[in-house]
């Protein structure tokens, strides 16, 4: 597409001089004889660069430029000032002007002028181009890692719901074969009052059983909706520790036998937040903290310590796995790092939990040594986003 020119100016011959002095040179062009006439045409044509004289009536090139400066991507201006203006020039490149051109000028001046601003303004779109490419893949890579962790949280419940679904079934069983025999007027003759107080006694039990399991899968269900903060508004006041239970109530399906959780809670007030993106702090670092275990033998422990100081609320997740090499900690907030292997990790958790906690105006610290553990520092404002 050919690059686009508007010249703007209330005289006639005027606006013809400077349109035939940029014909030929590659540009589409279009020409307004007032102010508002050219902001009516913006739309439609949409120019990269606007030549205006500031001198017209109703609407001068300075109330023009300013008007322009509004609209998104706005198209660059050239302003043409009277001899011995300099002022109001100045005035113009502090309001935003690209550059201006004091009358009289000559032909070669204006084309110089013009096709910079021209190249000034493909560069611009050039760079917002790249810079929505990047948004696009960033947004893709972050989809990518919450799909992810979404199937490895999905992969979690139904491990933890497969285990009382089990017992439902086989207790169910059960009823259904005493209740059977109680039905049976053979057995009830053979087995007489002995049997049928064994068969209510399996009942009594088996029933027992299915309610702790209904109550295991409601558990479950809860912490799921506290975890997503379900029917809740996006910022509210909310209790850390309510965001950290749940997190590691989710997962305790991960936390097998050789993993030891210790929570170190302390006083802790109800502060202003995003509960939801919290959540998925706590969650990613958690996970992050088991990783680090298993990956160092499987044995370990992880301590989940909280302590309110002076106005910040301060949450440390120490593991005692396999530590971060020295030369990987100045990078672990990069977007694509990872110590994972391309086949487990993206490089985004990390990142993503970082721009959480900027939001909130806080900030992650974090120390390790090799082969001992790592502690992943939050620490967030108690008047965080008020």
């Amino acid at each position: 597409m050919r690059p686009r020119v508007l010249v703007v100016d209330d005289e006639e011959a005027a606006r013809y001089g400077i349109s035939r002095a940029l014909a030929n040179l590659g540009y589409e062009l279009e020409a307004a004889a007032t102010g508002l006439e050219a902001l009516e045409k913006i739309g439609s044509f949409r120019p990269d660069v606007v030549v205006s004289d500031i001198n017209m009536p109703a609407m001068d090139g300075l109330t023009l430029l300013r008007k322009l400066k509004e609209i998104p991507e706005p198209p660059l201006v050239v302003l043409i000032t009277a001899y011995g203006s300099e002022a109001v020039a100045m005035e113009a490149l502090r309001a935003g002007a690209y550059d201006y051109l004091p009358k009289p000028f000559e032909v070669d001046e204006l084309r110089a002028i013009v096709r910079n601003a021209v190249e000034r303004q493909q560069l611009l779109e050039e760079n917002r181009r790249k810079d929505a490419e990047l948004r696009r893949s960033y947004a893709d890579l972050v989809q990518a890692k919450n799909l992810a962790a979404l199937t490895g949280l999905v992969a979690g419940i139904a491990h933890e719901i497969n285990s009382p679904l089990g017992a439902l079934r086989a207790n169910l069983q059960t009823i259904q074969t005493a209740a059977a025999k109680l039905r049976d007027p053979f057995w009830e003759q053979a087995g007489g009052a002995v049997g049928c107080d064994i068969a209510l006694a399996a009942m009594h039990t088996a029933a027992g059983q299915c309610r702790e399991a209904c109550e295991r899968v409601s558990a479950i269900v809860r912490n799921l909706g506290r975890f997503a903060e379900l029917d809740r508004a996006d910022f509210r006041r909310a209790q850390l520790h309510e965001g950290l239970e749940s997190a590691i109530e989710l997962l305790r399906y991960r936390l097998a036998e050789g993993i030891d959780l210790v929570r170190d809670f302390g006083d802790l007030p109800e502060m202003g937040c995003r509960p939801r993106d919290l959540n998925q702090v706590f969650l990613n670092l958690l996970q992050n903290a088991v990783e680090a275990i298993e990956r160092h033998g499987g044995r370990g422990q992880i301590c989940v310590q909280t302590r309110g100081e002076a106005n910040w609320a301060r949450v440390a997740i120490t593991d005692t796995g396999c530590g971060i090499p020295p030369e990987n900690l100045e990078r672990l907030f990069e977007p694509g790092f990872t110590t994972k292997g391309l086949k487990v990790g993206l490089g985004l958790g990390l990142p993503i939990c970082d721009r959480i906690t900027r939001d909130h105006r806080g900030r992650i610290e974090v120390t390790s040594r090799p082969g001992q553990g790592s502690t992943f520092t939050v620490f967030l404002p108690m008047g965080a986003g008020e």
